[in-house]
């Protein structure tokens, strides 16, 4: 593409891109870590793995990242990221349709016990593909009830059975810290099973752990799909093409970021914080582009809101 096809695209689906409307999944330090560990628990037959984190740092993400690259990694799995909502009175039926209704179950849910356990196994066996092999991700996982682990383990047994591989991975706030100690007292079995592995999955601390994320921006991202222009070549087209690179302003950023660390998480920033800070920087940027363009100090400061 030429750069003023560039911008006419980046003019179309300016108000469309994940950095600008602040949804951009890009990867940290502690987000690798966490793709390896779950990678390599992945050749187990059956193995759970736990992360808690501070609101805002990233976990949601981390969950997003995790269900992409395990379906690049072993093509053919299936990935099944859940949201667990509270439910002050569960129940096993209520479970297991809204593991069906996240599925996207199509046929008529079952009204007895029998007949939705049977729907959610045959419908996870299907999700299996032909790897056989199954991750499931639970989101906000601090809000499963003892009751629901003990569901889910049976549900689990039962596609091992049928020789299929199993890998769970909880995300939670820093709450299921407290859920392990509530499984650890009241059934030990389901702690081992879930929870023998507990993690804290941490937001940027250093300008070091904010490469990854500005390299991901400039080289290792891409929209629209299928365009071949990585963020940065969208968004500011003149100013990469002059091989200007966000990297090299990572000092600068990090600068304007650590003022937002996470109250009581002194050297923590959120991921929110990044996404915000970096939408504004790129509007800052928007129509001052151009190949020999410097940024300047000032951007840096506006983008954090001084």
């Amino acid at each position: 593409m030429t750069i003023e096809e560039i911008q006419r695209l980046r003019d179309q689906v300016w108000d469309e891109h994940p950095l600008i409307i602040e949804r951009a999944v890009l990867p940290t330090f502690a987000i690798k870590d966490a793709l390896g560990r779950v990678w390599g628990l992945g050749r187990k037959g059956r193995g759970s793995i736990a992360f808690y984190a501070q609101p805002l740092s990233g976990k949601s993400s981390c969950a997003e990242i995790v269900m992409v690259e395990m379906r690049r990694k072993k093509p053919g799995c299936g990935v099944l990221i859940f949201e667990v909502v509270e439910d002050t009175n569960p129940a096993e039926g209520r479970l297991l349709s809204e593991i069906l209704n996240q599925i996207d179950y199509a046929p008529k849910i079952a009204r007895d016990l029998a007949g939705k356990r049977t729907q959610v196994h045959r419908a996870l066996l299907a999700l299996s593909g032909e790897a056989r092999h199954l991750f499931l991700i639970f989101d906000e996982a601090q809000e499963l009830s003892c009751d629901e682990f003990a569901w889910l383990k049976s549900v689990i047994n039962r596609l091992v059975r049928d020789r299929v591989k199993v890998t769970v991975v909880l995300f939670g706030q820093v709450e299921l810290k407290e859920k392990r100690q509530q499984l650890k007292a009241a059934r030990s079995d389901l702690e081992k099973r879930f929870m023998s592995t507990l993690n804290e999955l941490k937001g940027i601390q250093s300008a070091e752990e904010l490469e990854p994320v500005l390299a991901a921006i400039d080289e290792a991202s891409e929209f629209p799909a299928a365009s071949g222009l990585t963020y940065l070549q969208l968004l500011l087209p003149q100013f990469y093409q002059g091989g200007g690179r966000l990297q090299a302003y990572r000092t600068q950023i990090w600068r304007e970021l650590k003022k937002q660390r996470l109250p009581g998480v002194g050297t923590v920033v959120a991921m929110a914080s990044v996404a915000g800070y970096l939408a504004n920087l790129f509007i800052h940027l928007r129509d001052l582009d151009g190949e020999e363009l410097k940024i300047p100090a000032e951007m840096f400061q506006k983008a954090g809101g001084e």
